[in-house]
């Protein structure tokens, strides 16, 4: 899903990113805490992972100054101090502190929870218009939570997509069983010449 913003010459999508939820969740935890293994991962759940991916890999993409405008429009109205007008000059510089921000992160559960915060010291931050460094502040575990789950499916993807050589163990070839044949009698004559020399 996405929000559209038009300009004259183009529509600027704004990613919503939905985090992973069920099945895909528990192998996300499965995976952070070491406990999957490559046979969990069916067709289908490979399917499901690479499309989360995609969608994640979206919303990380770097914010459009037309996103964020939009963002901070409809969030005029859930404020009781939101400037008269958004100024061009007032969404610069937002966007020049909260640029890192990924696209994703700029979506409306983070613009309803900037509004629930609870009072802190009696000053009611959420009710207020924030100041860029607090917006940024208030971004941030968004968007790690958005990072964390890409490098989380892409090391998902890294178990199927290691080559077949490399994830499972190959039988020796002749050669080097000989090898391992010569190395032992060798080692063997060592010791046997070096406990006669002790006798």
């Amino acid at each position: 899903m996405s929000i559209a913003t038009q300009r004259p010459s183009a529509v600027v999508i704004a990613p919503i990113f939905s985090p992973a939820s069920g099945d895909l969740k528990a192998l996300i935890k499965a995976k952070r805490e070491g406990y999957l293994w490559r046979s969990d991962l069916t067709p289908d759940r490979v399917q499901a992972v690479r499309k989360q991916l995609a969608d994640a890999e979206r919303a990380c993409l770097p914010p459009n100054p037309v996103v964020v405008a939009s963002w901070l429009m409809k969030l005029t109205k859930l404020v009781t101090n939101a400037p008269a007008e958004l100024s061009r000059e007032l969404t610069e510089v937002i966007f020049e502190v909260c640029g890192d921000i990924p696209a994703g992160a700029w979506n409306p559960e983070s613009r309803l929870a900037w509004t629930r915060q609870p009072d802190r010291n009696g000053y009611p931050i959420g009710s207020r218009w924030p100041a860029p460094g607090e917006l940024h502040t208030h971004l941030r575990p968004f968007a790690e939570r958005i990072r964390d789950e890409v490098s989380a499916l892409k090391a998902m993807l890294a178990m199927v997509e290691t080559p077949l050589e490399q994830r499972e163990r190959r039988k020796p070839t002749d050669a080097e069983i000989a090898a391992v044949v010569r190395s032992a009698r060798m080692a063997r004559q060592v010791l046997s010449n070096g406990a006669e020399e002790l006798g």
